[in-house]
Order: structure tokens, then sequence, then C-alpha cells
């Protein structure tokens, strides 16, 4: 953490040569250890040795979150890896199949100190009362030695479950009455708009973040109301955890150039600052399971100007990314599309992927990709999940289909008809 906290105070010429030193490390352990990147280079007559530059990166290919699946875990984790020491954490699959990313315990101590960085340098004090509202996943996952620091108060997020009823968040949320208040942004903005409707007085953070999805400026500039603040959004994935964050002069986003190397692609070609291009990382630290030229399918635009606050990490726009439309109930509610495509995930088995379009407040639509796995019991299942979340009497039609269209770069998981599911 100390280092972290040191390394965005140096300029960017002293973070780019920590960048390329850290570079040439993990290319050289992903070229030796990884059936993947040494069949990458093998094919495109290139060895280590070859990349001596940041410019060099460029000599290797892009991959795909289809190419990180299709070869894990034999061909994408590195033979040197103790796979029972090691944490697994799996991708949400908000623009598509979830996936799994494996951090071993040197890897995930530092992916939490970036994260943490992002926290603290927007207010977030050692012994704050600080809530975040995220999926459960959130809670299952934390280590043991959580369960110590919890205890003591020291850097200890209270969780409350987006699967939780609105009600019950309301309740918890006052209950412990965080300063720092942190949540996926369709989750915030849809407990701003309970708040707003209830006339809610006594849910009062003074620093609100948000994160896990695009937000878009009239969301924030409703959230913003509505808690009287000037949120911070963070940008991340599972992938590589903590990638860029806003600071608190709000410039752009900070991206953790110690962390990672995030280029702008287009054409296959690097883009000018001010241009929008294709978002590509590769991952610094993790040598269980390298990422390097990695095309998450998000858009964004470098910028070539210091932030005020005189931190050396570059800033970046983002464009976008996970935007999804929001679902509503038979009795008007608005549901984030994380939830419902969180549940269907993990409680329905045998699909592939997925596109959920809502026609109107009774008629869903379900296209699937199946695989062998999908029975009679899946679509039983599915039912259920869908009128938990939507109401008893919503008509379900189940379409099977070999392939489902991406939109732009990315699969669109909920699509709704309905006017009232956008934001406002």
């Amino acid at each position: 953490m100390i280092h972290a906290k040191r390394n965005q105070w140096k300029s960017y010429e002293e973070l780019k040569e920590i960048q390329l030193k850290k570079l040439k490390k993990i290319v050289y352990h992903a070229y030796h250890n990884v059936n993947l990147y040494h069949k990458i280079f093998k094919q495109n007559n290139l060895l280590p040795s070859d990349i001596k530059s940041l410019d060099d990166l460029n000599k290797i290919p892009t991959i795909s979150k289809e190419d990180i699946r299709a070869n894990y875990p034999d061909n994408i984790i590195s033979k040197t890896v103790n796979f029972s020491k090691c944490k697994i954490w799996q991708t949400s699959g908000s623009s598509g199949l979830p996936m799994k990313m494996i951090y071993d315990q040197r890897a995930d101590d530092f992916a939490n100190s970036i994260i943490l960085r992002s926290y603290i340098e927007n207010g977030l004090r050692y012994f704050d009362k600080w809530c975040v509202m995220g999926p459960d996943d959130y809670i299952r996952d934390k280590p043991k030695r959580f369960l110590i620091t919890q205890k003591m108060g020291f850097l200890s997020p209270y969780y409350v479950s987006i699967f939780e009823t609105m009600e019950k968040k309301v309740s918890l949320i006052r209950r412990y009455k965080p300063r720092v208040l942190d949540s996926l942004s369709n989750d915030l903005y849809l407990l701003a708009k309970y708040i707003e409707k209830n006339d809610i007085k006594d849910i009062n953070p003074e620093i609100v973040t948000t994160n896990g999805e695009v937000l878009v400026s009239s969301m924030r500039d409703y959230i913003n109301k509505i808690f009287n603040v000037k949120l911070s959004d963070l940008y991340g994935c599972y992938e590589l955890r903590r990638t860029a964050w806003e600071c608190q002069c709000h410039e752009g986003y900070h991206i953790d150039v110690d962390s990672l190397i995030m280029q702008f692609i287009r054409d296959n070609e690097e883009v000018s600052s001010g241009e929008r291009g294709n978002i590509v990382f590769t991952g610094l630290y993790n040598y269980a399971m390298p990422i390097i030229r990695y095309d998450i399918g998000d858009i964004g635009i470098p910028l070539d100007v210091k932030c005020s606050c005189g931190r050396g990490l570059p800033l970046m726009k983002l464009i976008e990314g996970k935007l999804m439309d929001f679902l509503v109930t038979q009795n008007g509610d608005l549901i984030s599309p994380y939830q419902v495509k969180i549940s269907i995930t993990d409680n329905v088995q045998g699909i592939d992927l997925l596109k959920i379009i809502q026609h109107s407040k009774e008629n869903i639509k379900i296209k699937i990709v199946k695989n062998n796995n999908y029975t009679e019991k899946s679509t039983s299942k599915l039912n259920d999940v869908i009128r938990d979340f939507l109401g008893k009497d919503v008509e379900l039609d189940i379409e099977f289909v070999d392939e489902i269209k991406r939109v732009g770069r990315k699969y669109k998981v909920v699509e709704s008809r309905i006017s009232s599911a956008k934001v406002i």
C-alpha cells in the first residue's frame, strides 16, 4: 500500500520506467510458462528480447475474452503456479459469458493495494464507516485475514447485497450510517430514486463512489443531487481489478500505470490524445495468469493533460462500456439488469450465452445459446428467476438460437423496449 501511495506522485516518465521494467519481466515469464503466449510469440516470430520498449508491445497481437475462455485453464495459467493457493475470481459476464481469473496471493495483495488507493485518495479514512453495495461474491470471497481487520474496523467495508429488497437495503444502510458509500452504478441510481420517492432524509454519506457499470452523465447528476455530493467513478474489471479512477478534481480517470498498461487502439494502431480507441490492457503483476494485450471491449480516450491534483498517473475518459437497460417490474419498479443476469448465470445450468428482451411489463423474451447441460429443469428454474424479479404473471418466451449477435463490439445482455427503463 505504501508503494501504491508513493507511485501516484511520481512523474509520468518515472512511471513509464516502472512499466517497462515490469513489462519485460512478465513477457519473459509468460513466454516460458504460459502455453498461449508461447504459441503467440512463435507464430509471430517473436522472442521476449524483442520487447525492448513500451512501443514494442504493439508487436504482440491482441487477445479477446473468447481467447481467454478457450485456453482456460491449461493454456493460460502459468505452469509454475500452485493452483491450490490461488484465488479464483469469476468475472461478472455483464457483456457476455462469465469467465474465471486466477490470482496468486502476491498478485491479489498488490491488486488490493491499488484498489484501496482509489478509495483513500477520494477521502476514505482507515477507520471510516464504509458501506459497499455489491453482489454476494464481494462477501463470500473475502480471505480469512479480512475477518480480523473487520473486527478492528480497519479498512473494513460493511457489505449490503444488491439482491436484498430495496426496503432491506435502506434499513441496513440507515442502521449503519456510513460516511462512505460505494456501489455498482445502476444499483446506486435505483437507491437514489427510492430515497427521493420516499422522502428519506437520514442517509447522508459524505463520500460516494461508483464502479462496475458505465455511469452516464444524467445518472451521475441525479445521484449527486440526491446525496448532495460530487461522486467519484472507479473503472475496473475482474480481469485486471482496478484500472482507472477519478480523483476529487474530476478532470478524468487516473490510469493505474504502475499496475498495468492501457492502450487505446484503432485500426491496429494507438490513437492520439483526444481520439477514441478500443481499450487494450496488459497486466504487470499477475504471474499466475498473465493478461497481455487484452481487448476488453470498452472504448476510451487518452488525455494528454495533467490533472490539477498533481499526480503523475495519466488521464483518460471512459466513453463506452458495460451500459445496460434496466428491467421494469409489473409494479413499474426498475430492476438492475446486473441482478437478474447474475441470478440466471448462478442458478440456471446449461446456458452459454443469453439475451433478455423486455417488450412490455408482461412480456419477456430470452434468447439462449445452450449447451448439453441444459434440461427441462433449467427452463423451470429460469421461469422462477424471472418471475421472482419481475412478477408472477410475466409471460416468458424462450428462443434457442445458435448465436447472439453483438451490439457494436459487445454483447448487450438486456434490451428494453420500454421507455421508462431508460436512465432519466
